[in-house]
């Protein structure tokens, strides 16, 4: 599968490179052109390129956005290039304060405006936009799929086309990761709540950067 991913921080640097060891064509694009380069670099040899941020939006039949405080529309050249496409959002709420220390989450009412999956898919007409991976941080997706897998780490997916979100259930796979349907994309919102509690209250625990949340089911009635 052809993978564009627009941004080349820490996020999308560690899938675009798991995704490369799995076999995917990757493109890394970037408005600076030498970060491109770097992250291309850093997958296995010959399985990745890099370009413009509407270089890897033209690639990737998936397109991962993860450039929080710019939408499509404001971004890219031809932001109608990511019609039809599966763009996934990887993104979360801003939850640091000027110091950039994390603060208290602040629990407004049950829907506090829409997510920012909701705000890419209302800027591009057409993508199918899928909320995904925003719920882990970076040092795990950097982990190799033998060592994941073992661990069935959760990745929620929601999105409002099922064969989309069935694809990226299917990349999170490739990672040695889980995916979880989590339905429409309107329930993105509480993916992005799950994410604040991770970074904010997993966080103040003292856990660490490889702190996850895995869904298991247990056997009726707890037998084993």
């Amino acid at each position: 599968m052809n993978i564009g991913i627009i941004g080349t921080g820490l996020m999308g640097r560690a899938l675009g490179v798991g995704w490369a060891r799995a076999g995917h064509r990757v493109l890394f694009g970037s408005r600076d052109l030498e970060k491109a380069r770097a992250a291309a670099a850093s997958a296995p040899a010959g399985s990745a390129q890099a370009g413009d941020t509407d270089a890897a939006a033209a690639f990737g039949e998936v397109v991962v956005y993860t450039v929080r405080d710019l939408l499509p529309s404001r971004l890219l050249r031809e932001p109608g290039a990511l019609a039809g496409k599966i763009v996934v959002d990887l993104n979360n709420r801003d939850v640091g304060n000027d110091e950039g220390r994390p603060t208290a989450p602040v629990f407004a009412p049950p829907r506090p405006g829409p997510s920012l999956a909701e705000k890419i898919a209302a800027d591009a007409p057409g993508a199918r936009v899928v909320k995904a991976f925003n719920t882990l941080p970076f040092k795990v997706l950097e982990l190799e799929r033998a060592v994941l897998e073992p661990h069935r780490v959760s990745v929620f997916v929601c999105g409002d086309d099922p064969a989309a979100r069935s694809a990226v259930k299917g990349l999170a796979g490739d990672l040695g990761l889980v995916g979880v349907d989590s339905g429409a994309l309107a329930n993105a919102w509480m993916l992005e709540s799950v994410a604040d509690f991770i970074r904010l209250q997993i966080g103040a625990m003292g856990l660490g950067m490889f702190a996850t949340i895995s869904v298991h089911v247990l056997p009726k009635g707890g037998a084993r």
